[in-house]
């Protein structure tokens, strides 16, 4: 199997397994938190980890979204943080969060707490996690967005679905195309769900580089419908002139070969991934006159930090609105997506990004 070099792994790949609760951290005894007295304003609270943990550092960008936000909403609002030392101090800290007279919590963001979060039935104060629990939550004071590696998957395989359909198609399959790698293993099982839900056919095949020289072959006999690359990019572009140029290719951000730091490495895997439809949030893909505030802001992070960092504006955006108690919402300029909810269907914000094909050394929005 290819071996990633640690260097170039996603960033969102370390997120993504820390979120998911690969990486943990140890548990303190004690509720932290550092409240100023009474304002007179609206106080929205964050849920973070402990500063020495690694979900703290890899979530940097997202805290200075959510406080530039905030300083822009200064006059009526007051953003305050609480520490969650681990999962089971969840209601206590929400508890103290309600004494304190928060009118919002936004986090946390860990796959254990934010599971927690969602299994209680009641909620002393309305919370905005920030990741994706695996069941709805009851509580009518619950909504959750985030980043997931499942939220891109469905997207991608319904766009890869819409771009393939025709009688040309009938009965063909898709092929998923993954590593031996964790995160592409978590991708892959991902587009499997979203496409057995949808009823159309695929296999999964993990790609040695010894298959290299075969594959061209093999997918040619095959009559497959596309190719759903559940990879890096790096990984993919060294894949992709060996498949068929005629099968059309799909991928989410994390194979969006504009979407890392090194600008060369980027420029060469764009051309060698000619045409892959992938996604991107609007803040980078768009030129709406809407995000031009924090273009300076976000020029000075990593491709992948802007993406945090749209998501922290987005979630502190989201949850003021949330405020005004609508059981619906639209937001179709949020940085990091189009986002809707609707709380007579379920808990869950839906976040849209901007579709995006690759071309030579850029990427261009349709």
């Amino acid at each position: 199997m290819f071996l990633l070099r640690l260097k170039s792994i996603h960033c969102l790949v370390a997120l993504s397994l820390i979120l998911s609760g690969l990486f943990g951290f140890s548990q303190a005894a004690e509720v932290q938190s550092n409240i100023p007295a009474y304002s007179g304003k609206i106080k929205i609270a964050l849920f973070t980890a402990p500063q020495d943990s690694p979900i703290y550092v890899a979530t940097q960008s997202l805290r200075e979204g959510i406080a530039t936000a905030a300083k822009e909403d200064s006059d009526r609002y007051q953003l305050v943080q609480y520490t969650l030392q681990n999962s089971s101090q969840v209601l206590q800290l929400l508890e103290q969060a309600a004494d304190d007279k928060v009118q919002l919590v936004i986090g946390p963001i860990s796959k254990e707490a934010v599971e927690t979060v969602a299994s209680l039935s009641y909620l002393p104060v309305p919370v905005l996690a920030l990741n994706r629990p695996s069941e709805s939550s009851p509580a009518e004071l619950f909504l959750s967005i985030d980043l997931s590696a499942e939220g891109e998957a469905e997207e991608i395989v319904k766009l890869a679905i819409e771009n393939t359909a025709g009688s040309d198609n009938a009965g063909k399959n898709f092929v998923i195309l993954s590593t031996n790698n964790p995160y592409d293993e978590k991708l892959a099982r991902a587009f499997e769900k979203e496409l057995a839900a949808a009823g159309v056919g695929y296999e999964k095949r993990h790609v040695s580089k010894e298959q290299l020289a075969y594959i061209k072959q093999e997918m040619r006999g095959k009559g497959l419908r596309g190719v759903l690359f559940a990879m890096s990019a790096e990984q993919a572009s060294l894949i992709r002139p060996y498949i068929p140029l005629e099968l059309p290719v799909f991928g989410t951000s994390y194979t969006n070969p504009m979407n890392q730091a090194d600008d060369m490495a980027a420029k060469t895997q764009a051309n060698d991934l000619l045409g892959l439809v992938t996604l991107e949030i609007p803040a980078v893909a768009s030129s709406s006159p809407q995000f031009a505030k924090y273009k300076s802001q976000m020029e000075e992070l990593g491709r992948d930090q802007r993406h945090l960092f749209a998501l922290g504006v987005d979630a502190w955006n989201l949850g003021k609105q949330w405020l005004q108690w609508e059981k619906k919402g639209e937001f179709p300029e949020g940085l990091s997506g189009r986002l809707s909810f609707n709380k007579d269907l379920d808990s869950r914000v839906r976040r849209t990004m901007e579709k995006v094909v690759v071309k030579p050394e850029t990427d261009t929005p349709e």
